[in-house]
């Protein structure tokens, strides 16, 4: 009993600390990969696409089922009171009588205009389409969640760098408070030096505020549950890439491999698919079949009257078989507008392909571009951030010798949070981009260790 109570113990030990060590659980802050992971995993999207994809198996497999041969079996049992036909000996009378039979049947069609075998096809491909389908809305989801947590990183250190930047103007107000008491400084100088400390009091609280904003909306992009605090990690560091491919060789994978232009693909073959079947069954169809039957006959008044119940059985026995040959001759149209609405229907997936390649086609310039320009701004942001902090050094020295004014401190300062927070979007952006371009390239969005 005592080892049973300690085994308890201990499991229940490491399944609390299992817990805790889950990013998910809330023990350790998220990170990126974390955060579009759990995006993915509890999408509604994601899982209605699931479930339509089951749907399509099952249609899939319908198709497939539609083509083996159908096979019927009945049995049936009557009684019947009063005048009726004796099936011995073919007359009318008053009798009352039981009778039992059973059969068997099937058919096949033999040709139907290959309908059947491009409906199948179509089938499977809208299959395939599927797959295509489910990983496009994965990468979306990824895409938006991604796009939410920079949101995030970004207001928690633009809140930072406020912070820092309202440290320093309050202890430049206390300096100068200390100084007018001393007679080195005069009311109006205090009083600016207030005034900015204010000015960056008011720029914290906006940046808190944005940073909560941020955070609802990653929440909501992550279908985070609500009642659950989510902490992030806003630790990004940029990874050396690797030489990336050029611009050429990128839109060529992407082309034929993104998920976009496989679905689209796949769109364009079903709709083919779809005309082939529906041209079809313009055609003669032409099917066979055939059956078993027999039955069993008895008067409940007198039993002996006929035959044996085998003997019966085996004296009744019928077969048949058939063949059916059917010519479509006119239906009203029907026939022919279907194929021409299945023919309209192919045209615009045609269409829809080349509007998504081309769109496609943009996407990756625009991303190349974007990831090429930010690392340029991002060197630049680089070392105008160390300029502007050099300067605002330089000016803090000068202005506590009385060289400057208040009015170029505070310059000085707004140019060092100006310039820091241009150095947080570059590197921000060129994370996305640089990201977005490997994405392109084939290597997935989420990049779990």
């Amino acid at each position: 009993m005592k080892k049973q109570l300690f085994l308890l113990c201990a499991l229940s030990v490491f399944w609390t600390t299992a817990t805790a060590q889950s990013p998910a659980a809330g023990g350790a802050p998220l990170t990126l990969d974390d955060c579009m992971a759990y995006a993915v995993e509890h999408s509604h999207d994601v899982a209605q696409q699931d479930l339509a994809n089951a749907n399509y198996r099952q249609d899939y497999i319908e198709s497939v089922a539609s083509l083996v041969p159908s096979l019927g079996g009945s049995a049936g049992a009557s009684t019947s009171f009063g005048r009726a036909a004796d099936p011995e000996t073919n007359t009318y009378t008053n009798t009352s009588s039981f009778n039992h039979s059973y059969g068997v049947s099937g058919s096949m069609v033999l040709f139907a205009g290959w309908s059947g075998i491009n409906t199948m096809r179509a089938a499977r491909v809208m299959r395939l389409m599927g797959i295509e389908e489910l990983q496009r809305i994965r990468d979306e989801v990824a895409l938006r969640t991604m796009e939410a947590y920079i949101d995030a990183v970004y207001y928690a250190e633009a809140a930072r760098l406020a912070r820092e930047q309202l440290a320093a103007s309050t202890a430049q107000a206390e300096k100068g408070r200390r100084q007018l008491e001393l007679g080195l400084k005069s009311a109006a100088d205090v009083a600016e030096l207030e005034a900015r400390q204010a000015s960056d009091d008011y720029l914290v609280t906006q940046q808190e505020n944005n940073l909560e904003l941020a955070r609802i909306t990653l929440a909501e992009r992550m279908n985070w549950p609500a009642d659950r605090p989510l902490q992030i990690d806003t630790r990004i560091r940029i990874d050396d890439p690797a030489v990336m491919d050029p611009y050429a060789d990128v839109l060529a994978y992407a082309l034929d491999h993104h998920p976009k232009a496989e679905v689209a693909a796949y769109e364009e073959r079903q709709s083919r698919l779809r005309l082939a079947a529906t041209r079809g069954r313009q055609y003669p169809s032409l099917s066979v079949g055939g059956g078993f039957s027999t039955n069993f006959f008895k008067n409940i008044e007198d039993w002996s009257l006929y035959a044996s119940y085998a003997d019966q059985l085996r004296d009744n026995r019928s077969h048949y078989f058939s063949a059916q040959l059917s010519v479509p001759i006119f239906g009203g149209l029907a026939r022919r507008t279907a194929v021409n609405r299945a023919r309209n229907n192919y045209r615009m997936a045609q269409q829809r392909r080349q509007q998504t390649l081309r769109q496609i086609e943009s996407e990756v310039a625009q991303a190349y571009q974007q990831m090429q320009g930010t690392g340029k701004e991002l060197v630049q942001a680089t070392r105008k951030s160390s300029a502007a902090e050099l300067a605002y050094r330089a000016a803090e020295a000068k202005y506590d010798r009385g060289m400057i004014s208040t009015f170029d401190l505070q310059t000085a300062s707004n140019n060092l949070l100006q310039a820091r927070s241009e150095r947080l979007r570059a590197r921000l952006q060129y994370i996305v981009k640089t990201r977005l371009v490997e994405y392109y390239n084939g290597r997935p969005l989420i990049r779990q260790q």
